[in-house]
């Protein structure tokens, strides 16, 4: 076995970090490199990365500076088709993306993944772990600065289209103004930057399983947990195959009343949330809450997600009184802020010619845009809703009537839930 994938075969041993992905924005230091040679000048290098690592004193910038000289100097004493130098080839990546030099980071990574292919196989740990990298890095170009998987050169990774058919065909609009919770319950119509690269994990993830069997918890989490995370919608159920597989292993492994258990049937009530099996989704948000309770961690993130998809969940079903009393169980535990979070949105569909006519509009019409003004509830319902601006006043009936179903987190202060005024929302209609 590699040295990579000794030091990542730790994970496996330590299920409680199961969750912690390998490619966090922290970049990772090498402990097992053989210094043993005789190399002064990469000897000190080294030590004065991993020491910059492991204290945490250190500015992106110094990191990369340190990074770079460590993996030029170890090429030069490696030789530039050894495994070592790619090692630290995937360090100098990790330093790009953690200063956000992201196309930087994005050519150091594919490097290490062409030569990972060529020696390892495209099947092996060590090729999983550094697409996990690939997969950290296009999440975070994209948060940051909107850029693709072709804005950095690494295409094969990614994919720019909207996801889920589902969502595709019913939502031919833009939503302006809330910012959507991160936790998936209303973003339905949210890009994944990196569509390629979880399919292939997907098909990594098995082989690896298949090859060992007993590290199956560590790495169905980390897919599962890199998917929920980007938001990855498939036309087909491989998410949920996996996502149950995990949660069997976490069961088996490590029981119904542990956080691993209860963050994999987390995982599995997304996954069934993102393909509308709304009822299998509630059973599963329901007993994360149950199981939660009875370990009183009320206040639990985990807790907040399962809240924030059943106010959705609930309201869809016109189960308002449900749906406003899991809003108002986020709000408490989560601060209130100017661009406040949406939990819950009801899409207008675009109107037929026919209704485009009635309402005196060309039935001809591509698009609109209306601007309105609400008040958030203590409910967090959308009340004294406002035209603002139009640009076809035909369409000011349809935003309303759509915006009046949404959910947002109430303001919570003073423990009291109160009333939020002067709350704008643009809706961008386009014809599909």
């Amino acid at each position: 076995m590699t040295s990579f994938s000794r030091r990542h075969k730790v994970l496996a041993a330590a299920l409680a970090t199961v969750f912690v992905g390998s490619g966090t924005a922290t970049a990772k230091a090498m402990t097992e490199l053989d210094e043993s040679e005789p190399q002064t000048t990469f000897r000190q290098a080294y030590k004065e990365y991993t020491t910059s690592i492991k204290t945490g004193k250190y500015s992106p910038d110094d990191l990369v500076q340190l990074a770079k000289q460590t993996y030029q100097l170890g090429k030069a004493k490696f030789g530039s088709r050894h495994q070592k130098t790619f090692m630290l080839q995937q360090n100098l990546a990790n330093a790009y993306l953690e200063a956000g030099e992201y196309s930087l980071s994005a050519t150091n990574y594919a490097a290490v993944l062409n030569y990972l292919e060529e020696t390892q196989g495209d099947e092996s740990q060590a090729y999983y772990f550094a697409l996990l990298d690939i997969i950290n890095l296009l999440q975070s170009a994209n948060k940051a600065e909107k850029l693709t998987a072709r804005d950095l050169g690494i295409a094969q990774f990614g994919n720019n289209q909207f996801l889920g058919s589902a969502f595709k065909n019913s939502d031919p609009l833009k939503i302006k103004g809330p910012e959507f919770l991160n936790f998936g319950a209303a973003s339905g119509s949210a890009l994944c930057p990196c569509v390629r690269a979880i399919d292939k994990l997907l098909e990594v993830t098995e082989e690896l399983v298949t090859q060992m069997p007993e590290n199956s918890l560590m790495f169905r989490g980390h897919t599962v947990r890199t998917a929920v995370s980007n938001s990855w919608i498939p036309k087909d159920y491989r998410l949920i195959n996996m996502a149950k597989r995990f949660n069997l292993d976490a069961k088996k492994i490590e029981g119904e009343n542990t956080i691993v258990y209860i963050e994999s049937l987390t995982y599995l009530g997304q996954a069934y949330f993102w393909k509308q099996r709304n009822k299998e989704a509630m059973a599963a948000f329901d007993k994360v809450l149950a199981l939660l309770n009875s370990q009183k961690l009320e206040t639990h993130p985990i807790a907040m997600i399962a809240h924030a998809h059943l106010v959705s969940l609930n309201a869809s079903k016109k189960e308002i009184k449900k749906a406003v009393f899991h809003s108002q169980e986020v709000a408490k535990n989560k601060a209130w802020v100017v661009k406040q979070t949406l939990l819950h949105r009801v899409s207008p569909k675009f109107p037929s010619s026919k209704l485009l006519v009635q309402n005196k509009l060309s039935a001809d019409t591509k698009s609109a845009s209306v601007s309105l003004t609400i008040d958030i509830s203590a409910k967090g319902q959308p009340v004294n809703i406002r035209v603002k601006k139009s640009t076809h006043c035909g369409f000011d009936k349809f935003a309303s009537d759509a915006v009046k179903q949404w959910f947002f987190v109430p303001k919570f202060t003073n423990n009291e839930f109160v009333v939020v005024t002067d709350f704008d929302v643009t809706i961008d209609f386009i014809r599909a």
